[in-house]
């Protein structure tokens, strides 16, 4: 079913694009979406997610004000010149890819962040940020967030 919504979800798409709703234009649209959706489902059995139950819109609302924080900090960073850009490397905690994927994508999301690496061996994640003068504030930042969203006290480590 989810492969279906999928496939009508991109064929909807496809004919906005369009702008036609030609017998054939259809046609394609759904040969192409369904196509598409059969091709990207997932075909295995894939990690859970941690999040805390009704974490998702906290977690849209903590990423808005990292939005807003991140952006000041860059118009900061602009107009003084003041700051120390650099990398910081934070502790993966137990995250799995999942739960990495969806950290790069928040995170990624505030102008002053940018996800660089993933390294497994040594078992962190790299940022790259406008001032990172205050590593461990960052780190701090990160775990407080991981906690936030599975909704315990202390990430493991």
């Amino acid at each position: 079913m989810r492969v279906l919504v999928a496939g009508l979800a991109l064929a909807g798409v496809y004919l906005l694009v369009m702008t036609s709703l030609a017998p054939g234009d259809v046609g394609t649209a759904l040969i192409l979406g369904l196509g598409v959706a059969v091709a990207l489902r997932p075909r295995t059995t894939a990690e859970p997610l941690h999040l805390r139950p009704g974490a998702v819109p906290a977690l849209v609302w903590e990423t808005a004000v990292e939005m807003v924080l991140g952006s000041w900090r860059v118009v900061r960073f602009c107009l003084s010149g003041h700051g120390a850009p650099g990398f910081v490397e934070i502790p993966r905690d137990g995250r799995t890819d999942r739960d990495v994927a969806l950290w790069g994508l928040v995170t990624g999301e505030a102008p002053d962040e940018i996800v660089v690496d993933v390294d497994d061996e040594r078992d962190v994640l790299v940022v790259h940020l406008t001032d990172a003068r205050d590593p461990d504030g960052v780190r701090a930042r990160h775990r407080r967030a991981l906690e936030h969203r599975r909704g315990t006290g202390r990430a493991e480590r």
